[in-house]
């Protein structure tokens, strides 16, 4: 990852666009707990966290969950310096068992989805009861992998290059509570 100098972050955020604000955003966090919680009531799941995109979505649900869990997370991408690949690169797999358990995957977005469906059928060879998957943003684009959907969905966003509440410009900025483009006059 390269470092980019803070008047590169600055004139990039000067150059965005809020897509999604920080209150709609906490509002489909809302959303997405009720849905788990209701899905998850004494299940007792092992909630896995894709780092490092699904590290702030899941932060922020976590707190909202009323069913009892166990966390963990996995560290897998198939991008190499900004870029997608079709390789599937494992950082960190998970060192617990998951057999016989209900296991619920947590990530930023669901965009063409080759990600976590590599994801979720590696994780299938364990023989979990169960995996579902949940993503704060979905990508509206005809790009999915079309065997694979994500059981549950925060918000759905253009199909644009975003960042903010977990997805990254360049490795930095995952911190904004909302979601952000780049204005289209200035791609």
């Amino acid at each position: 990852m390269t470092q980019i100098s803070n008047q590169e972050i600055e004139k990039t955020l000067r150059n965005s666009e809020c897509l999604i604000s920080s209150i709609e955003v906490a509002a489909a966090y809302e959303r997405l707990a009720a849905q788990l919680n209701l899905h998850y009531a004494g299940l007792n799941p092992i909630v896995m966290v894709v780092m490092n995109g699904g590290l702030i979505p899941a932060g922020q649900l976590l707190t909202h969950l009323t069913f009892y869990h166990r966390m963990h997370y996995i560290h897998a991408s198939r991008y190499r310096d900004n870029e997608g690949t079709n390789e599937l690169d494992w950082k960190f797999k998970p060192d617990v068992s998951i057999a016989g358990e209900y296991v619920l995957l947590i990530d930023d977005i669901f965009d063409e989805g080759i990600t976590l469906k590599s994801i979720v059928e590696e994780l299938s060879k364990e023989n979990p009861l169960s995996i579902e998957s949940c993503v704060l943003l979905n990508k509206e684009h005809d790009r999915k992998v079309v065997d694979f959907d994500v059981d549950f969905v925060g918000i759905n966003v253009a199909d644009r290059y975003v960042y903010g509440c977990g997805m990254d410009f360049h490795g930095y900025l995952r911190h904004l509570p909302g979601i952000y483009a780049i204005k289209e006059d200035k791609i």
